[in-house]
């Protein structure tokens, strides 16, 4: 089940008082933010209510299972395409292949370590961060892309 401010604003005023909609919306978002930078910066936030803690990680890459570069491959098929090139096709075998694996050994990610959380059935949950052109994710990969060191922030895993 999924639940939305709307939501969660109802249950803040069931629960505690009443407050304006919009007011609530904002110290929800700012908080966000405030938090994803604190990650951002290499700290482990403890969400507390027996929830456990959010960080980004450091995890090495298995060199037995490459992992392809979407946002690379993409570039280079739509060049491929422009050069009116045939792509490559599994069936026929011909065609010029154009997937571009990840060559570093390792990768960052959120990770939500669950061993100290107290919540039922936690096998069942899990953390993902959000996508697009504001998305965390997406801000984890600029950090990442600008500062050759960044890196070094996270704990290795």
């Amino acid at each position: 089940m999924n639940f939305t401010f709307k939501d969660i604003h109802a249950s803040y005023e069931e629960t505690y008082e009443k407050v304006d909609k919009s007011l609530f919306t904002d110290v929800c978002h700012e908080f966000n933010i405030l938090i994803l930078k604190y990650i951002l910066d290499g700290k482990n936030f403890n969400m507390g209510n027996n929830l456990s803690s959010l960080s980004i990680i450091r995890r090495e890459r298995d060199p037995r299972s490459p992992r392809i570069d979407w946002g690379e491959s993409n570039k280079y098929k739509q060049e491929l395409l422009e050069e009116g090139q045939d792509l490559y096709d599994n069936t026929t075998g011909k065609g010029v292949k154009w997937h571009i694996y990840h060559t570093d050994s390792f990768y960052c990610k959120y990770y939500w370590n669950k061993g100290k959380c107290k919540v039922k059935n936690k096998s069942v949950y899990r953390f993902d961060a959000t996508r697009g052109i504001k998305g965390n994710k997406e801000k984890l990969i600029n950090l990442l892309k600008t500062d050759d060191l960044a890196y070094l922030k996270f704990k290795k895993q």
